[in-house]
């Protein structure tokens, strides 16, 4: 069942009532989106997932991500199902177990370790996302690594160079990157300066690569240059991408994977 554009702006406006008020109950929440406490229950159960809230009885507290962390719990909540789609598809066809894996911050990637976690596959999972990292801990069977350093809330990750020294610590089997856009000048890139070099170096430590971008990002252009079509296996996309935009990124030399 797909989400919709409602259940979304409602997610974003719990996030933000919650970011104000540090706790809330069932009741409040109901009266307050004029919602039944089975759609509200819901709500909440899916944004504990994702670990923007922590449910208590009766309602839910803020935990750390929660505060002043609209930045990605918005970007997050974009396109939520054409991003599980491609999580499920990179699930299905490039992870094995006993895998060692290395995801980026992206919010794609959030997604993907869920997929991961949820199919009880054992590997190792290196990562500078606190999100995907608090997804990752639910799971028994999967090692976690993670480069921490100076956590940045508005991003949800770490990106200084305690995070650099940590991952040239570390060389992974295949490389996840969610970027801000993919060009048919064969170019991923990043809108954010601060956490662009972490991706290339994530993208230096692993045998293979691939990008995860949904159909909005096929096209732009970010500030800057993560990498290009040559390095990476291909892209990884969702079935609403436009024909003749792939046709292009083909052109400049990127395999798409759909």
């Amino acid at each position: 069942m797909q989400t919709s554009k409602k259940s979304i702006e409602r997610h974003e406006k719990i996030c933000e009532y919650l970011s104000m008020k540090g706790a809330v109950s069932l009741s409040e929440l109901c009266d307050k989106f004029h919602c039944s406490e089975a759609t509200i229950r819901n709500d909440l159960t899916k944004l504990e997932k994702q670990g923007l809230l922590k449910r208590i009885l009766g309602g839910a507290i803020s935990n750390e991500n929660t505060v002043r962390n609209s930045v990605i719990a918005k970007r997050l909540n974009m396109n939520i199902e054409e991003k599980r789609q491609i999580a499920k598809y990179a699930l299905k066809h490039l992870i094995k177990p006993n895998m060692i894996i290395t995801l980026d911050s992206g919010t794609t990637n959030i997604i993907l370790a869920e997929e991961i976690v949820n199919s009880r596959i054992p590997c190792t999972i290196i990562t500078n996302s606190f999100q995907a990292a608090q997804v990752i801990t639910k799971s028994n069977v999967i090692q976690l690594c993670l480069a921490g350093g100076t956590y940045d809330r508005d991003h949800g990750s770490f990106h200084d160079d305690v995070s650099e020294y940590i991952l040239n610590t570390y060389k992974s089997e295949v490389c996840f990157i969610s970027p801000d856009g993919v060009d048919e000048d064969g170019l991923v890139t990043n809108a954010g300066v601060s956490e662009n070099f972490i991706k290339i170096q994530l993208i230096k430590h692993a045998k293979k690569t691939y990008i995860l971008a949904d159909h909005t990002k096929l096209g732009n252009t970010g500030l800057k240059i993560i990498c290009t079509a040559q390095d990476v296996e291909g892209v990884i996309t969702d079935d609403r991408a436009d024909v003749e935009q792939i046709r292009l990124l083909k052109q400049a030399g990127f395999h798409i994977f759909q």
